[in-house]
């Protein structure tokens, strides 16, 4: 059970929306019809991702009490953190794994 309050969910849906929007837009020529390569893979979610750190801080950027959770969480964490996780590890895999 995935745990979220408020606009959490965001965490995951904006990454895989971004990247279906990506690929329908700009499909990659090198690859089959339907099929995506790494490089749009990892920049798609990257994107998505990215925004989410932004609409994350954004709604989260009010003062909380002592031990409250965030307004919008993802897994009891403000939803910006586990996206600009998301966000390092697409930089990090693509400087890696993509030429």
């Amino acid at each position: 059970m995935i745990m979220y309050r408020g606009a959490g969910f965001l965490t995951l849906l904006n990454p895989i929306a971004t990247l279906l929007l990506l690929m329908w837009l700009w499909p990659d020529p090198n690859v089959a019809p339907g099929n995506t390569s790494l490089r749009q893979l990892l920049f798609g979610f990257a994107i998505g991702a990215f925004i989410n750190v932004l609409l994350g801080t954004f709604l989260n950027h009010g003062t909380r009490a002592p031990g409250e959770h965030a307004r919008h969480h993802f897994f009891y964490m403000p939803m910006q953190w586990p996206s600009l996780a998301i966000v390092i590890v697409c930089a990090v895999w693509g400087a890696i794994r993509v030429n």
